[in-house]
């Protein structure tokens, strides 16, 4: 839960910077529970889980090591390749300290608890009365007194709702760019909703993890990331799909969750914002932009088969820049075109197999199988959570993604504790057959 909190403060986290390397709170904290991790190894004390993601994931690192061999600039390559070390390094430490539902089921309900309050900060940032990355709190709305907050409140939805362009304040909370907020919430959400539908608690708990479900849903609505908000109704499909239950309970789960949607909508995006973004999408200048980004970076790989080198995007992309892209933006904003573009056809078959490997064995097996509920909840979470970041992922670079790799590490825990489990079960004997 710590390197959770700890990521989730992004830019707020940095500590210092050297050259290109930055020094973040996430970082010295990953190096020691890294640390920690490689002596109970080491000792005998816990044992590296043989899940299905081990050699994939492996692939991947050494495809992405490799991609330096054809950087123009290695320095900053090696700071990225140490970062998505620490990213797949993460899912890691989640195999190996998972070791029971209990635990998992505690972790994420803790992941949600910090989704919720960087909701109800998203919230306050979205109606213009406080901001974290302000330096003082921000009165252009009135803050005297709580009458008066709730005035303000009220008036900036009002604001918002009428406003013509459609676009509020995008909340960004500790993190710098509304998007990566939007995915951090995203997947929270998709994690913890099948735990506190399926596991038992007490009413109390289960109460205040919906009171959580409704604030970090609001918060994600704030960041106005289309990316995000697909990516958890696509995640909330594959819930409906995956985890147990009557026809009867699926059909108020979807109900719910429509009305649920509608309503957020209804009170955060205009008429206008709906129309341009969504009925409109493929004339609005950002999706442009977007297709223009992603066909010079298609036009490098032509050109550099084997990839740019990992972080290189930036420095080569400019002589493959659309005339009409936007000329202060130097990414791909598709991860799946970032990775082909600078690890090659290599890297983006390693990065398939990383999902291929997930999606249809790693989480799927226990989201089906699994006699504990629990395990069935954590299983099905993970699953509805990395599809939502895939989804995203065609919108914006998150194949080095903290929450990414956290969610496949949440998944490949569940899959080994089914399996752990399916060792453990009594032998099965088909009938009329003798066993002793």
């Amino acid at each position: 839960m710590a390197l959770v909190g700890a990521a989730a403060l992004d830019v707020m986290g940095r500590l210092g910077q050297f050259g290109p390397a930055r020094f973040t709170m996430y970082q010295i904290l990953a190096l020691v529970v890294s640390a920690f991790v490689v002596w109970l190894l080491v000792s005998g004390r816990e044992r590296l889980p043989a899940t299905p993601l081990i050699l994939p994931a492996a692939a991947f690192l050494g495809a992405a090591a490799i991609s330096l061999t054809f950087a123009a600039e290695r320095l900053p390559g090696l700071v990225q390749l140490a970062s998505l070390a620490s990213s797949v390094v993460l899912a890691l430490i989640v195999m190996v300290l998972m070791r029971r539902p209990s635990d998992g089921v505690a972790v994420v309900l803790g992941m949600l608890g910090i989704a919720a309050v960087l909701g109800a900060l998203a919230l306050l940032e979205w109606t213009d009365l406080f901001a974290l990355q302000r330096p003082v709190i921000y009165t252009s709305k009135p803050v005297f007194s709580l009458a008066l907050v709730s005035s303000g409140v009220l008036f900036a939805l009002q604001e918002l709702i009428s406003d013509a362009s459609g676009y509020g304040i995008r909340a960004r909370v500790t993190f710098g760019d509304p998007n990566i907020l939007a995915s951090f919430l995203m997947t929270s959400l998709l994690l913890a909703i099948p735990v506190i539908v399926k596991v038992p608690m007490s009413r109390a708990l289960r109460t205040l993890s919906w009171t959580g479900v409704a604030i970090a849903t609001a918060g994600l609505a704030s960041t106005y990331s289309r990316g995000g908000l697909g990516g958890l109704f696509l995640g909330l499909m594959l819930v409906l799909v995956l985890a147990r239950g009557s026809r009867v309970a699926k059909a108020f789960f979807l109900t719910a969750t429509v009305l649920s949607l509608a309503a957020i909508a209804a009170l955060v995006f205009s008429p206008e914002w709906i129309a341009r973004n969504i009925f409109e999408l493929g004339q609005d200048a950002s999706t442009l932009n977007r297709l223009y980004m992603a066909q010079g970076a298609l036009n490098m790989w032509l050109d550099h088969p084997f990839g740019v080198g990992i972080d290189n995007f930036p420095v080569v992309y400019p002589h493959y820049r659309h005339p009409m892209a936007a000329p202060g933006i130097v990414e791909s904003h598709t991860a799946y075109i970032t990775v082909l573009a600078e690890m090659g056809l290599l890297g983006l078959l390693a990065f398939l197999w990383v999902l291929w490997r997930f999606f249809t064995i790693t989480a799927l097996l226990p989201a089906r199988r699994s006699p504990d509920i629990a395990v069935h909840a954590l299983a099905v979470g993970a699953f509805a959570a990395t599809a939502g970041m895939c989804a995203q992922a065609f919108t914006y670079s998150l194949e080095g993604s903290k929450f990414l790799w956290f969610a496949i590490g949440i998944g490949s825990a569940a899959w080994h504790m089914y399996a752990e489990g399916e060792q453990q079960a009594p032998p099965r004997f088909a009938e009329g057959g003798r066993g002793s």
